[in-house]
């Protein structure tokens, strides 16, 4: 069984003559998800569907087309399916989105995915959270406001920052890892916001159809966390993206909830985003996340103790221990420390 987000179900997958290929399981796995989830009919996909270059005809196929209706005109969305653990593909899901002519594509491997839209007429240009159901269109997903409790609490931020990398950020001139910490620092602050000062728990860290509109609500969500928390950024500083890379990085962003995750995925995302030779520049050496583990594993500490790390880098002992001391609250809590 692959590892997939598909909701709470597992889903039993048959081949006919034996065990199906790892991509074949996620492309299954995916056709249950479009026609359960999403509500599209059988008669509204096609699977491997041959893909047309110029004057090369048939030479590849896309794994899954979603057409707007059963004549199978018009490609709504297009599914590439990958085997875990594999990452590439996503420059190739581009160019069948621009030569199908579809607004949305979804790049997937089962455990990690991500969305692309393609704003007519031009080619690939943005990101989406999520995919339209049957009956919608990408400025309804656009558009659709989001409570703190339907953001995902499960998901991969290292791997989001890259596949922001591979789209955008690798080419936006700007230092990723202080452009993409000013995201985290607004998002937690809006999180914040709904969860304690809003009735209806309403995000509003979330793109817009208009990239201006985009850039100016997420600016003003960073310049309003800079007011509550300062003297971490420079005073009257803005978020220094261009709108563009701004409206493509806030897509993968805005469907996951940051506070209340595992912590472990903001230690990993940190570290990853200090490319080495910096980490050398700044002296700073990252102590491996076992031996963190099982530091604090030995330390056990309690919600009434003080941890004190001098020398804290990315935060890895602080985390992991906030981690720990939050397993006292959970039902998990004596399984966890029966195995220490």
């Amino acid at each position: 069984f692959v590892p997939f987000s598909s909701g709470n179900d597992e889903v039993q997958v048959y081949a006919e003559g034996g065990k199906s290929a790892p991509e074949e399981i996620v492309r299954q796995l995916w056709v249950h998800k479009l026609m359960q989830q999403y509500g599209y009919k059988a008669g509204e996909i096609d699977l491997e569907k041959g893909v047309w270059f110029g004057t090369e005809i048939g030479t590849k196929a896309a794994d899954i087309i979603v057409y707007t209706d059963a004549t199978k005109v018009t490609p709504k969305i297009i599914v590439e399916c990958k085997k875990p653990k594999r990452k590439d593909g996503i420059e190739q899901l581009k160019s069948y989105m621009n030569s199908k002519g579809a607004p949305v594509a979804v790049w997937s491997n089962g455990a990690d995915s991500i969305i692309l839209y393609r704003p007519y007429p031009s080619q690939f240009d943005d990101t989406l959270f999520d995919i339209p159901k049957r009956g919608q269109e990408p400025k309804d997903v656009l558009e659709a406001k989001k409570t703190l409790f339907q953001l995902k609490k499960n998901f991969n931020f290292k791997r989001i920052i890259q596949d922001l990398e591979e789209l955008v950020l690798a080419d936006s001139g700007k230092d990723e890892f202080n452009e993409i910490f000013k995201l985290i620092f607004a998002k937690i602050w809006d999180e914040i916001e709904a969860l304690e000062n809003r009735k209806d728990k309403v995000v509003e860290f979330r793109k817009a159809a208009d990239p201006e509109i985009t850039f100016d609500r997420i600016n003003s969500l960073f310049h309003q966390a800079c007011v509550e928390w300062p003297g971490i950024f420079n005073q009257g500083e803005d978020i220094d993206l261009g709108k563009r890379h701004l409206q493509v990085c806030v897509g993968p962003i805005e469907g996951v909830r940051l506070l209340g995750s595992n912590l472990r995925i903001m230690d990993d995302a940190f570290e990853y985003l200090l490319p080495t030779e910096a980490k050398k520049k700044k002296g700073q050496f990252f102590t491996p996340r076992h031996v963190v583990e099982m530091c604090v594993r030995m330390l056990n500490p309690t919600r009434k103790e003080h941890v004190m790390d001098p020398a804290c880098g990315s935060g890895g002992f602080l985390l992991h221990t906030l981690d720990w001391c939050c397993l006292l609250y959970t039902s998990d809590a004596a399984d966890e420390r029966s195995s220490v």
